[in-house]
């Protein structure tokens, strides 16, 4: 018989299990905590048969268990699953249909024997809603959770809240929230856990998007992606990567725990005015921020700590949309608060004297500006912040506890007007002695259509050109290039006229190189295409040759030069965007704009020696200059051809 497809499986096995409770007397107990198999059909045996001889083969680290949601990560989520569990042991149990009756079955029947996972994540209950009421659903989560807790004592459970289904808010999503509330009430802290991130599914008016759930119930590619986003820092928590200093994936380390790298003073607290400087003024202003944050905040034993005086603390960069993860502890009458792209606030303090609790929006004056809930730990003991920033809108998370909900962010500094697109992010002070630590940040990537440019593992996608040597290797998510000569240059096989790219580089002392946009395989990239500069601007070698402005780093080499310089020391991990539209190129160094709009055709007096500045498509290539060089998370995102 010719198989049918996984979504056909979806819906067949959906229409047969309601089928089946359907035909359950209205007059029988729940049937959400009693074991049921669905041995009449033949897909769900032989998925559970291959599931127990998967299972019975080892080396399992991570479970997820589930219905056709969980199931769909071998459709729709395939690649999501790869990049995010490939290298984790993964086994997926999710079958299409399934309610929690069939779960607690299969958990007798095979599928927990012999293995010892650090975590399980468990997402099911949304198919119960027609034939169980909202308190049967949730006992029947719990029920599914205390097997796997007797079953699996060792292993620690993730509970996630039932996803949102359907288009609208309504009495579906309420039962279901219901429910989800019922069984979050088996999480411990110490070996269960709860976590709802329906906020990484909604628009802000609580509509289920159609470009993340086509059918309102079961996320697309990009609605897996969300997903994995949203419990990556929690997986990585609870299979004790993060605890093993290892960044949940996707993140970028802010804080390295080890002196102040990173990390400045504030040159001016206000970031509009800050923007405003000229760079003389900004450079002293910069200085004496330095100053007083090596005076006032140190590394303890592990700890960002402040010592009650001075000025709050800025990251060294700055960032538009952004995921943040940061523990804070402060002492009693303690208070801080975390500003976001230099606008205040998210709000920490005292509970015994402010019980509204952290979290909130403190300065917002026509939107919300409380917690939802009071989440905060018991002071001196430490809190888990989680902040996302899209646009103008914030959502946080204390201690897993949802506390503000895509909530539009005002502007204190000007009242009434927008708040900027890019800032840096700050540790505000406001007194007290404060204690920081595990800071990473995510970057959240604007727009649809980004491919990621280089795998992590090898050079797939990318050929060396010219060179008498292989002077290109990837290891460890890093693509790096070995000094001394006769490297040849690495290009895309891939040709692209109109797009935006990003990439991080780190550069050695005196490092150069370059990022080549449109360029040919013939003659020199640099000149028949274009070169974004990658340089150590600061190098000791560099004064005596004179460098030109074009020629710092983000500059249109031997073209354009950046408005400012804002490239950081040698040894640290570097941003760049570039985006080129028709003639139009902007470069972003940092979460600095740098370049911003350059019409190539506004230098024909370059095009002699430079003849790349009238090319409309070419090749992307990263440069050898006889030094080492890294490069990481490489992507791209093509965009519709501008006019010429």
């Amino acid at each position: 018989m010719r198989p049918t497809s996984f979504w056909t499986r979806c819906v067949l096995g959906s229409i047969a299990a309601l089928w089946i409770v359907a035909a359950v007397p209205a007059f029988a107990a729940s049937t959400a905590t009693v074991p049921v198999p669905r041995d009449q059909e033949e897909w769900w045996v032989q998925r559970h048969n291959a599931a127990v001889e998967r299972i019975k083969q080892g080396n399992v680290d991570l479970l997820m268990i589930g219905d056709s949601i969980t199931h769909g990560w071998e459709g729709a989520g395939k690649a999501t699953w790869d990049k995010y569990y490939g290298d984790r042991n993964a086994v997926n149990i999710g079958y299409s249909g399934d309610q929690t009756q069939h779960v607690l079955w299969r958990f007798e029947n095979g599928e927990l024997d012999g293995i010892s996972p650090k975590l399980a994540v468990l997402m099911i209950g949304t198919n119960n809603f027609m034939a169980n009421t909202a308190e049967e659903i949730g006992e029947g989560i719990q029920a599914v959770v205390a097997k796997l807790r007797q079953k699996l004592p060792t292993t620690k459970v993730l509970i996630l809240a039932i996803f949102p289904r359907e288009e609208k808010p309504g009495e579906t999503r309420d039962k279901l929230a219901k429910a989800s509330e019922i069984a979050s009430k088996a999480a411990d802290g110490k070996d269960v856990f709860f976590l709802d991130i329906a906020p990484f599914f909604l628009a802000p008016d609580g509509t289920l998007p159609k470009d993340i759930m086509p059918d309102f119930l079961h996320p697309n590619e990009k609605g897996y992606a969300l997903w994995a986003a949203a419990v990556e820092p929690k997986i990585a928590e609870l299979m004790g990567e993060r605890a093993a200093g290892k960044a949940p994936k996707g993140f970028e380390e802010a804080f390295n725990g080890k002196d102040l790298t990173g990390w400045k003073g504030l040159a001016e607290e206000n970031p509009e005015k800050r923007n405003a400087m000229t760079p003389e003024v900004m450079a002293a202003a910069q200085a004496k921020g330095d100053e007083d944050m090596r005076a006032h905040w140190s590394v303890v034993d592990g700890v960002l700590s402040f010592d009650g005086k001075g000025q709050s603390i800025s990251t060294g960069r700055d960032y538009q949309d952004f995921d943040m993860l940061v523990d804070w502890k402060i002492d009693s009458k303690g208070d801080s608060g975390i500003y976001t792209r230099g606008y205040p606030q998210v709000q920490i303090w005292d509970t015994a004297m402010w019980p509204q609790g952290s979290g909130g929006l403190y300065n917002n004056e026509h939107n919300p500006k409380d917690p939802l809930m009071v989440g905060d730990n018991p002071i001196n003991t430490w809190n888990t912040f989680r902040i996302i920033m899209i646009n103008d809108r914030v959502t946080v998370y204390l201690n897993d506890k949802l506390v503000v909900n895509n909530t539009q962010l005002e502007n204190y500094w000007s009242r009434g007007n927008p708040i900027l697109d890019c800032g840096p992010i700050y540790l505000q002070n406001h007194g007290n002695h404060l204690w920081f630590d595990n800071i990473y940040i995510r970057e959240i990537p604007r727009g649809e259509g980004w491919v990621d440019l280089f795998n992590g593992k090898d050079l797939t996608g990318w050929e060396q050109v010219g060179g008498s040597r292989q002077a290109w290797k990837a290891e460890n998510g890093i693509l790096s290039t070995t000094p001394g000569e006769g490297g040849g240059w690495l290009s895309t096989a891939k040709e692209y006229s109109d797009f935006e790219l990003e990439a991080e580089f780190r550069v050695p002392e005196n490092g150069n190189s370059g990022i080549f946009i449109r360029a040919p395989r013939e003659g020199n990239p640099a000149f028949e295409g274009s070169e974004i500069q990658v340089l150590d601007d600061a190098g000791p070698i560099y004064p005596a040759m004179n460098l030109q402005p074009y020629q710092y780093c983000g500059s249109i080499y031997s073209t354009v030069a950046p408005e400012r310089r804002v490239s950081r020391p040698a040894g640290e991990w570097q941003k760049m965007q570039i985006r080129a539209e028709g003639p139009m190129v902007s470069v972003t160094l940092n979460g600095w704009p740098i370049i911003k709009n350059a019409n190539l055709n506004d230098y024909p007096d370059k095009v002699k020696d430079h003849p790349g500045l009238k090319r409309a498509s070419g090749f992307i290539g990263l440069q050898n200059h006889e030094s080492s060089l890294d490069y990481r998370n490489i992507r791209i995102r093509e965009l519709p051809a501008a006019a010429k």
